[in-house]
Formats: C-alpha cells, sequence, structure tokens
C-alpha cells in the first residue's frame, strides 16, 4: 500500500504545484548585473520569524533555491559584506531577482558626462574622474587651477607677460582640451596658448567637476581631442532657503594687507524654492588678488594685481516629466600691469608707463528636459559674449592722472557666439540596447584690432549618433559616429568605439578609440598681431587637426566591512596628424604664421590606488607620460622617438569626526620635461640640442572644522614647499619668464583662512 500512496503524492505535488514548488531567487549586482556569491537570504513571515531552515547563500551563480509557496507574500532579507542590505515584503513566484547597490556610496557617484542619462561610474563606458564640491572645500580653492593642479596627467604653465597660464592634458596642449559649463563650450580662446582661462570661472558655484580623458569629438565636436572638462554648477536646494556666505583671506608668498596685498575673495549665494515646481538662484563674488612682487619692484610686479567681479543668477521649473531652467553668467576682470617709476627727468613729475588687461563675459543659456517616447529631449541654447581690451597709458604718480599712449598701443579683441545642442536619449530602445541622437549647431562672431580688417564668423553643424549595445550581462558595447559641416574648413567625419567588460562583480576592463580633431580658431585663421615685439599673422587656408586614440583601463575594486579600496590602472595613445603650429619662414622681417606641417604623438601609462577605512582615506597616482620628438625623423643624431616625464600624486584625509575636525594633505610631484630643438651651429651647420625644464614637488596642508549652527572655518597653506620658479634652458621670448633661464610656477608659500557660513530653513 506503501508505493501507491508515494505515486499518488507526487502526483498530487505534481498537480498542486503552488505547495511543493521549488523557487529560485537571484541576487544579482545592481550596476553591472553580475551574480552576487555568498549572499545571506532569510525568508520569513509577520507570523512566522526567521529560523536557521529559513537562510539560504546563494551559489557562484547568485542563486537560492528554496521550499516555498509560490505566489504566497514573505518578508525577504538579503545581506552581503560588500552591498547594502535589502528587505522587502515580496510575492514569490517561480523565480525573482533581487539587485543589491554596492555598500561603498563612492561607487554610486553619478555622472552626466557623455551619458544618455545620469548614470554610476562604475557602469559607464568612458572612464571619468569626478570632483566633488567638498574636495573643493577642504583645499580652499580660489580657484579652478588649485584644484586641477593636484590632478595627475593635468600640467599647467604661467605666461608672465599676460598674466595668464596654460593647461596640457595627456600630454596635448590646453586648446585640445573641451571646457564646458553645464555641458555648454565656454567662448574666449585667448592669448599665446589659444585656450580657455578657467581662473575666469566661478568656483564658488561649482557642485562637481567631471573629467574625461581621450577625445570626445563625437558628443561634443571639435577642440574635444585631448578630453573634456566639464563644470556642473548648484542649480537646486533641498530647503525652502539657501544662503549662503563666504570669506576668504590669504597671502600671496610673505605679502599681505587687509584691503590691497594677499588675495580677498568674499561671496554670497542665495537659493529659494518659491513652491515645489519653482527654484531661483542669485550669487556674486569679488576675488581680489593684490599681485606678487617677486624679484620685481614694488610696481613692477612679476605677478600681477588681479580682480575679478562675478554675479549670476538662475530660474528653474521643475514637473514631473519636464524641467527648464534659465541661467545668466557675468564676468569683469581687470589685470593690471604697473610699469617702473621713471623720475630722471627733474622737471617732470614722477610717471610711469601702466596697462591693464580687461575681460568681460556674459553667458546666457537656457536648456530643458521633456519625456518624449520612450526617452527624454533635452535641449541646450546659449548666447555668449566674451571680449579682451589692452589699455596702455601714461599714469602721473604724483597727481594720479592718466593719459592714453598712442593708439596702436590700444588692442581689443571680441568673440560673441550662438550655440544649440540637442539629443533624444534613450527614445529608440530594444531588448539589448538604447541610443542618442543628437545635432549642434555653433555660430561664432569675432573681431577686433587684433584680427585682419572686418568682422569673422566661423559656422558649424553636428549631426551625431551612438548607441550603447549590451550583450549577455557583462559586456557593453558604445560605437559612435559624428558629421559635421563648417563654413571654414572641411571638418572630418569622426567615429568611435568603447567597450565596457565586466569581469566580475568587482572587476572591470574598458577598452576604447576615438577620432579627435580641432578646429582652426578663427584667431589662428585671421590673426595679425603687429608690433615692436610680434609679427604674428594667421593663415585663412589652415585644415583641421585630426587624431586617432586608443586607451584602455582595467579596474578592480575590492570591499569589507568599511574599507574599501580600488585599483585602476590604464594606458593611452595619442597619433595628432595636421597638427597646427607656428612657423617662421627663413628670411629677414619675415612674419611668423600658423601651418598645418606637425605630426605629434603622446602615450602613457598611469596607475592610481583609492584606500577607505573607517575615519581613513589615501588617494595614490602615478603617471608616465612621452611626448613625441618629431626631429628623430629627420635628424642624423641619436634623437629618441620619445621623451618621458613621470608624475606622482597623494592625498590624505583623516576625520576627527566627534570633533568635526578633517585634515588633509594634497600632494603632487611634477617630473622634469625634456625636448629637443635644432641649434645653428658656428659654422652654419644644425645640430638638436636637449631642453630641460627641471621637477618641482607641490604640497597644501589643510585643516577644516564644523561649528555647530552651519559654521564651517578651513586654514591651511598652499605651496607648502615655497616653489616659485623652475630652471630651464628653453630659449627667451617675451612671453617665457621674467628671469633668464626660469619658468615661474607659483607666487611661494601661502597662508589661509576660509569661513563659511550657511542659513537653512526649513524644508521644501
Amino acid at each position: 500500500m506503501r508505493a501507491p500512496f508515494i505515486i499518488l503524492l507526487a502526483i498530487n505535488c505534481l498537480m498542486q504545484s503552488p505547495l511543493c514548488a521549488q523557487l529560485k531567487i537571484h541576487v544579482l549586482d545592481g550596476g553591472t548585473s553580475l551574480p552576487v556569491e555568498g549572499a545571506t537570504v532569510v525568508i520569513s513571515t509577520a507570523n512566522a520569524p526567521a529560523t536557521s531552515s529559513s537562510m539560504y547563500i546563494s551559489d557562484s551563480n547568485g542563486t537560492v533555491s528554496i521550499h516555498e509557496t509560490a505566489g504566497a507574500s514573505y518578508i525577504i532579507a538579503v545581506n552581503h559584506v560588500n552591498y547594502k542590505a535589502y528587505a522587502d515584503t515580496l510575492h514569490l513566484d517561480n523565480s525573482l531577482t533581487i539587485n543589491l547597490q554596492p555598500a561603498v556610496l563612492h561607487l554610486d557617484e553619478l555622472v552626466v558626462t557623455g551619458q544618455y542619462e545620469p548614470q554610476s561610474v562604475r557602469n559607464t563606458v568612458y572612464k571619468v574622474k569626478t570632483i566633488g564640491r567638498d574636495r573643493i572645500e577642504k583645499q580652499g580653492a580660489t580657484n579652478l587651477q588649485h584644484v586641477l593642479n593636484n590632478e595627475l596627467n593635468i600640467r599647467f604653465s604661467r605666461d608672465n607677460a599676460t598674466g595668464t597660464s596654460g593647461m596640457s592634458l595627456q600630454g596635448i596642449s590646453g586648446q585640445n582640451v573641451k571646457v564646458l559649463l553645464d555641458g555648454i563650450p565656454l567662448t574666449g580662446r585667448s592669448g599665446t596658448a589659444n585656450e580657455i582661462d578657467i581662473s575666469q570661472i566661478n568656483i564658488n558655484t561649482i557642485e562637481k567637476i567631471e573629467i574625461v580623458e581621450g577625445p570626445m569629438s563625437v558628443s561634443y565636436g571639435a577642440d574635444a581631442l585631448a578630453g573634456v572638462i566639464n563644470i556642473i554648477t548648484k542649480k537646486h536646494t533641498e530647503h525652502k532657503l539657501t544662503a549662503n556666505l563666504l570669506l576668504h583671506e590669504e597671502t600671496v608668498g610673505n605679502e599681505y594687507s587687509l584691503f590691497s596685498e594677499g588675495i580677498h575673495a568674499p561671496s554670497i549665494d542665495l537659493g529659494y524654492n518659491i513652491n515645489t515646481a519653482w527654484y531661483t538662484q542669485l550669487y556674486a563674488r569679488v576675488n581680489r588678488f593684490g599681485g606678487w612682487t617677486g624679484n620685481g619692484t614694488d610696481r613692477d610686479k612679476n605677478w600681477y594685481p588681479k580682480t575679478q567681479y562675478f554675479t549670476g543668477g538662475l530660474a528653474r521649473f521643475t514637473l514631473k516629466d519636464f524641467d527648464i531652467f534659465y541661467k545668466v553668467d557675468y564676468l569683469n576682470e581687470v589685470l593690471e600691469n604697473l610699469g617702473p617709476v621713471n623720475d630722471n627727468n627733474p622737471l617732470k613729475d614722477p610717471f610711469a608707463i601702466d596697462e591693464e588687461y580687461e575681460s568681460n563675459r556674459w553667458v546666457h543659456q537656457v536648456q530643458t528636459e521633456v519625456a518624449l517616447g520612450k526617452g527624454t529631449f533635452n535641449s541646450a541654447l546659449s548666447y555668449a559674449d566674451y571680449e579682451r581690451s589692452t589699455y596702455q597709458f601714461t599714469k602721473n604718480l604724483v597727481t594720479e592722472g592718466e593719459e592714453m599712449t598712442s593708439e596702436d598701443e590700444q588692442d581689443e579683441i571680441y568673440y560673441k557666439t550662438f550655440f544649440t545642442r540637442n539629443t533624444w536619449n534613450n527614445g529608440l530602445k530594444w531588448r539589448w540596447g538604447t541610443s542618442q541622437l543628437g545635432m549642434d549647431m555653433n555660430y561664432e562672431l569675432a573681431g577686433g584690432t587684433t584680427l585682419n580688417e572686418g568682422k569673422k564668423t566661423l559656422k558649424d553643424l553636428g549631426l551625431f549618433a551612438s548607441a550603447e549595445l549590451t550583450v549577455g550581462k557583462t559586456l557593453k558595447i558604445r560605437p559612435g559616429v559624428r558629421y559635421a559641416f563648417n563654413s571654414v574648413y572641411d571638418a572630418p567625419v569622426t567615429p568611435s568605439l568603447n567597450l565596457r567588460y565586466g569581469i566580475s562583480s568587482n572587476t572591470t576592463v574598458r577598452l576604447g578609440y576615438g577620432r579627435g580633431f580641432r578646429a582652426p580658431s578663427l584667431r589662428e585663421l585671421y590673426h595679425e598681431f603687429i608690433d615692436a615685439n610680434h609679427n604674428i599673422l594667421g593663415n585663412e587656408d589652415l585644415e583641421a587637426e585630426h587624431s586617432n586614440n586608443f586607451n584602455i583601463d582595467l579596474n578592480h575594486t575590492l570591499t569589507s566591512g568599511k574599507s574599501f579600496l580600488n585599483l585602476s590602472l590604464s594606458a593611452f595613445f595619442n597619433d595628432i596628424d595636421n597638427r597646427i603650429t607656428y612657423f617662421t619662414p627663413t628670411g629677414a622681417n619675415q612674419p611668423t604664421t600658423y601651418t598645418n606641417i606637425a605630426r605629434y604623438k603622446t602615450l602613457g601609462l598611469q596607475w592610481q590606488g583609492q584606500w577607505k577605512m573607517k575615519n581613513l582615506s589615501l588617494n595614490l597616482g602615478y603617471n608616465h607620460t612621452g611626448r613625441y620628438q618629431s626631429l628623430s625623423e629627420v635628424s642624423e643624431a641619436d634623437v629618441p622617438e620619445f621623451l618621458y616625464s613621470p608624475e606622482a600624486n597623494a592625498n590624505v584625509q583623516y576625520d576627527f569626526r566627534e570633533a568635526g575636525i578633517t585634515l588633509s594633505c594634497f600632494y603632487k610631484y611634477t617630473g622634469r620635461r625634456e625636448s629637443y630643438t635644432l641649434v645653428t651651429q658656428d659654422d652654419g651647420t644644425t645640430e638638436p640640442e636637449l631642453l630641460k625644464m627641471d621637477s618641482f614637488q607641490w604640497l597644501d596642508f589643510t585643516i577644516n572644522k564644523t561649528f555647530g549652527q552651519g559654521l564651517t572655518a578651513t586654514t591651511g597653506v598652499r605651496n607648502a614647499l615655497d616653489i616659485t620658479s623652475v630652471s630651464n634652458n628653453y630659449p627667451a621670448d617675451a612671453h617665457n619668464s621674467s628671469a633668464s633661464g626660469q619658468s615661474p610656477v607659483s607666487y611661494g608659500r601661502s597662508y589661509f583662512i576660509q569661513l563659511n557660513y550657511t542659513i537653512k530653513t526649513n524644508d521644501k
């Protein structure tokens, strides 16, 4: 009788499967969709607490098999040391998938640059480096260079003749770097470096900085050959009213006085939620730099005094599927080049010949995001008006009267830019991928005394498309292409291909190829700068630079309890053709012009590590970049194809949380830079000569203290090693340095204190 009973019971189980079903729960990483092994799954109900028999461990496939009643509701709790605890009341079907979120918040940081929608850093096909508001405040930075100067693969150079700085990324000059403000390209490439002066950005409005190295020309068009720096500003507050008042006082070397010498940088920022839909913001900032005398005189300073005024506002309207904001920014900057005192004539009052460089920039932008079909439509429209003027005048040092010098010594240049960018993101979705379709258009108008006569215009229209394809649960493939039409030059077709492969839940590899290009600027096309020290003419026949970039990045993360370790090893190679450079024909009194004659390459290897444990955070990095030596192709001497320069950095932060104190240290080593040039010998022959710029180290210390009632104080020492310049044997020129054989780096060791007071009313 036992056998028939067993058979009947089996038949009953098959017919009444909800009573006897074997159910499966799949535990996956919420970012990579990879299985999570070793997760503890606990099944219980309100009337039946969990016991040892209702606890399960996920296998290598992230799966647990349980014997419970299908269709019933259970309390399911999932725990894993590397992920946030999960608990919910769910209906059990034959198969259930639970996605866990990483326990370390750093891995969930959202980025927007080059993305279809905000996405966590770990899931992007690009390697995106982020710098948050907290880091900016911990450094007590007064300009963007203070922050980026600590990053690997970014270097700055100083032009004391114009009081501006140049930048390089991946060994490529800053004119190949696209600088964006909330996704809008900044206008105003000027100076000998022909690039954006990042010190002209209001650092107190910055919420986050996102850096993508390598060509981003498919998404952002011309000038994104070396990479993109996207500066994202504050646009919301969680409170009804937020008022922030910041005071910053700093010495310049050992020079300081209350109202003139040193750095004085007060600012105010007001944010107000009118209701749940409307948000408004107003801000203003003054940044007064009193200059640095160095080895100059009281008037003829090595670093010129500079005063900047920033102001602006924002109005934002937000509904469930609709978001629009209007933002306006204004900058006024005056740089003073105070000449030496001339008191040789006893019949005349002492006087000096001074110069002022004044910049004014207005930026208006309207950005909209609206749900369209299955995706979102993003539209940005901006108008920028940038003007830089040079005034030279004779100043009577007794009466303080001023009189303009000859008209030839007064210069001005202006740029007016209309820009629009429109994308349809995730609008075309299918089972294995999604896409982005986009169009951008740029119209630039320029004029001034340093350009050829008449107004100059440049029109550019770009159409671009990309798709992000998901193969299985571990591979993402993003192909993309841009077609551009330009009124001045033939714009190349720009393709790209990026891959991201999840080797495991903790290890990711990224591979990328990008075709980049840099457009000849209006300045390079129509430049006309002729005076006692310059004879430079533009070239209207210039073509676009173009490059091929290859990069690879291997990233591994380990978490254990409250400890977090992230290791990254990456490499890049850039091959730039048709490079625009200066060219001086042989013969007497020949003007310098621009031409597409150069080829340039860079390659590099970089390692970075980040370790967090309880109150301690440590970031270490090393970079080795090689720069191409074109003389290796034409010189009979033994000139290597690449010369290499190292970099290393270390950022350490320790929190005394109970006391509200944070100690921070920011260190960077910049290795010696070398290059070859041809030198004419006494017998008329030419030989390659090695040019060298010495290495230097940069070190900052800061202490941050949080008090009650919204007050935070930051104090510290910047450039603790007191570096002012480094030796070099590069040929001297009007823009090299004020002292022969030296390249300026800084104005020496300085001390600062910053007070930040924030008022927040009740939540909105």
